[in-house]
């Protein structure tokens, strides 16, 4: 027997509650197009709100327990918990932290005593949580959820957290986007003009890498934590739905080995920064384990949202004359959507679950609800950590509502900004809200793949190692490895049968 069928049996429960909800005029829990998802999602949270609450099943007046799980912020979770239990005070709720160090292990402890929390957050790979049956079919609630109507519209239109099936199991809970900063003062010192980050393309972008390099000034066009390989498929085709060119079915890596070979003739070419510890970082840098983008001498760091208010919004940065802004990742000409990709945690309702509606609701409310934006922008403006530094606002909002965006752009830099970092700002949250997860999030198998296949150096170079330093044709590579990366997919996608 599939390991998902105990999920599917406990979850025949809900089925039937929905059958029951719908005979008595509430909706049903069947999936709904992508076509639907996409008009519905694009309508104003005014119009979500309208529309009648009672297509959820009601909240319980029973007194319970709930327990929630996640890596967040400890400060921050305790006090949504507990503005949480104000509002339904029958409800109590646990909070369990865990560090990402420890997650995985101490989350299947619980499991194994017995004390699976009922909800949580799923780190990594969404094969951990089904191959340890993990989660819950949370459909019902979903699509019967007016607000999740006015979220980031690729979030439904690309179906994730449905894995393949026509249930929901798991949804994004936070999301960080992966970011180009530019850094102003390396502009200024080669008078050259900034991007415009309203408008500019991938071709833009590839060509001010090299209008960045300067050898005789040892300045380089970009160094990288995200990457060229990983963004291009995405900025080249809108149908594309994960990494490598998955469309949602399958993988189509022509576009990958495109975004390859650019890393690669960008690398070879001596546009990218030297690599850490190396002798040519130290010759450059004069310390072969300086991180490039402290060095003052690239134009671009490729990397996540996080890194803005961790390093380049300290003093420390600004100091230096280290002023990076960030810019969305560009198109490709021709390419008409607005999709990048960025990271997005899930999170679910456990499968043995007593109260799904409600472990649902807290769900919500800990990560994407409006209600809990609101209560979480207070508590970034006014709590403090243990060492008296303020909550960081590492992530951006799943829910569109105006007001809430409007919250989160007030904690970084505006018109009044002494570095005129502010219109950069502007453009970034305007040019954000399509994004696409890493692949090992939503497609079943991706991990394995690129544990066993991509990364595999048994015959003596990886797969990206092959293009890059042995001159090998990415596009010589794609028939293989979409034979291997679809074959990973469907081996993954039977534990869903």
């Amino acid at each position: 027997m599939r390991k998902w069928q105990k999920i599917l049996s406990v979850t025949s429960v809900l089925a039937l509650c929905a059958a029951s909800l719908s005979a008595c005029g509430g909706g049903s829990a069947s999936s709904s197009s992508a076509a639907d998802s996409s008009a519905s999602s694009n309508e104003s949270s005014e119009a979500a709100s309208s529309e009648s609450a009672s297509t959820l099943p009601p909240m319980t007046t029973d007194k319970i327990t709930l327990t929630y799980a996640s890596w967040e912020n400890d400060v921050l979770t305790k006090y949504m918990a507990q503005k949480f239990m104000e509002k339904y005070p029958n409800i109590t709720v646990e909070t369990i932290y865990y560090g990402t160090d420890v997650y995985n292990d101490s989350l299947l402890n619980l499991v194994n005593a017995g004390q699976t929390p009922d909800c949580f957050w799923i780190l990594g790979e969404c094969d951990f949580a089904i191959e340890n049956e993990l989660l819950g079919d949370m459909t019902q609630y979903w699509e019967n959820d007016p607000e999740n109507k006015n979220i980031l519209t690729t979030i439904n239109d690309g179906k994730f957290g449905y894995y393949g099936t026509n249930k929901k199991w798991a949804t994004p809970v936070k999301y960080l986007p992966d970011c180009i900063y530019a850094n102003m003062t390396v502009f200024k010192q080669l008078n050259k003009e900034m991007p415009d980050p309203n408008n500019w393309t991938w071709e833009d972008f590839i060509q001010s890498i090299k209008d960045m390099t300067v050898p005789e000034q040892g300045i380089f066009g970009y160094n990288d934590y995200r990457t060229i390989i990983t963004w291009y498929p995405i900025a080249a085709d809108g149908k594309c739905w994960g990494e490598f060119g998955f469309d949602g079915t399958s993988f189509h890596m022509d576009n990958w080995a495109e975004g390859l070979n650019t890393q690669a003739a960008l690398i070879n070419g001596k546009y990218h920064a030297p690599f850490y510890n190396t002798d040519e970082a130290e010759a450059v840098f004069g310390d072969r384990t300086l991180w490039a983008a402290y060095s003052g001498k690239i134009a671009y760091q490729l990397d996540a949202w996080w890194t803005f208010n961790n390093l380049f919004a300290t003093q420390d940065y600004l100091d230096k004359g280290l002023v990076y802004v960030p810019y969305a990742i560009p198109q490709v000409k021709g390419n008409d959507s607005n999709h990048a990709i960025g990271t997005m945690d899930f999170g679910g309702i456990s499968s043995n679950t007593a109260h799904p509606r409600e472990a649902y609701e807290l769900l919500k409310w800990m990560t994407w609800g409006v209600d809990g934006w609101k209560e979480k922008l207070n508590a970034y403006a006014t709590l403090t950590n243990a060492d008296g530094s303020k909550l960081s606002v590492d992530n951006l909002p799943i829910t569109l509502d105006k007001e809430i965006w409007d919250g989160v752009r007030k904690f970084f830099p505006g018109d009044d900004d002494q570095y005129g970092r502010g219109k950069y700002f502007d453009a970034f949250f305007a040019n954000c809200k399509e994004p696409i997860p890493y692949g090992g999030t939503i497609i079943p198998g991706f991990g394995t793949f690129i544990r066993d296949v991509y990364n595999d150096a048994t015959s003596g170079a990886t797969v990206e190692q092959q293009v890059i330093n042995n001159g090998v044709n990415a596009h010589d590579l794609v028939a293989d490895l979409e034979q291997k990366a679809n074959k990973c997919h469907e081996d993954a996608m039977a534990n869903l049968k």
